[in-house]
């Protein structure tokens, strides 16, 4: 699945989560996502807020867990970031492709990031879940451009 790299991964921490998540990609990719799961914008972007932090946390204090991060990075969208949130959107196959790369990069290693971002965005952990899985492409795509 789509991940940070391991040192820019490291160096997000909850301060510039908010930078991250306000450049254009990101907005993108976080309006599209509330789209697809009939969630309000609100709530996406509070289950990234809460998620990210978490799970820098716990890839500094889990190797194989910084391993699987740094990995799946290189499996990015082969197209731009907004067609890849249209064909999302309108191809139900694609939307599932994320989610389960996201259960085989991760299986259990992130229940506890769904489950407390679920908790304060007022979700269920499936719908936290599956807003990381299909936030991370475009938190991805950004992260090694710039690289």
């Amino acid at each position: 699945m789509h991940a940070l790299s391991d040192e820019r991964a490291m160096a997000m921490g909850e301060k510039n989560v908010l930078r991250v998540l306000a450049e254009p990609d990101a907005e993108l990719a976080l309006t599209a996502t509330a789209n697809i799961f009939g969630l309000t914008r609100a709530k996406v972007t509070l289950i990234v807020q809460v998620a990210l932090p978490l799970m820098v946390e716990m890839a500094q204090a889990n190797p194989e867990l910084r391993k699987r991060m740094t990995a799946g990075g290189g499996a990015l969208p082969p197209l731009p970031i907004a067609d890849f949130y249209d064909l999302m959107a309108t191809n139900l196959d694609v939307r599932q492709s994320a989610m389960d790369d996201y259960k085989a990069t991760y299986g259990g290693m992130l229940d506890l990031v769904n489950r407390a971002a679920a908790r304060r965005a007022g979700v269920t952990d499936g719908q936290a879940r599956d807003v990381i899985a299909a936030v991370l492409p475009a938190l991805a795509s950004m992260l090694y451009r710039r690289t």
